[in-house]
């Protein structure tokens, strides 16, 4: 078990690609599912206004309690470095919402914030998982 998360990683990481489809739920600091959605990881290039080598997330699908949490309809990019996976709502500027947690197989947990001209804050969680 323990080398096939090794090699999704090493994979992931060096190919900057997550194959397959995903589900990825959206959680408030409760831990309470706000907004979940289908996705697929593409090699396009998005555009965003952060730095680094952002890629498109394409969104197949998507529910919400609150569109203000977390607007699952705005559109996300990626990318991979350090073995650490970010998803982001990056094309408006200084206004960021960012997924950031370890790739650790066909699953990824981390956290949900805000990143702008004041500061950061954490708005809760988030986890990621292959459905194939």
């Amino acid at each position: 078990m323990m080398i096939a998360a090794s090699a999704f990683v090493s994979s992931a990481a060096c190919g900057s690609t997550l194959l397959g489809k995903w589900a990825l739920s959206v959680e408030n600091p409760e831990h309470r599912a706000i907004a979940t959605l289908k996705v697929e990881f593409t090699d396009e290039t998005a555009r965003s206004c952060l730095g680094g080598d952002w890629k498109v997330v394409k969104v197949e699908s998507a529910s919400t309690l609150d569109e203000n949490f977390f607007p699952a309809s705005d559109p996300l990019a990626y990318r991979i470095e350090n073995e650490q996976l970010t998803i982001g709502r990056n094309e408006m500027c200084d206004a960021y919402l960012l997924l950031e947690g370890a790739l650790n197989g066909p699953t990824v947990i981390g956290t949900y914030r805000t990143f702008g001209h004041f500061g950061s804050t954490q708005r809760g969680y988030f986890s990621l998982r292959q459905t194939f």
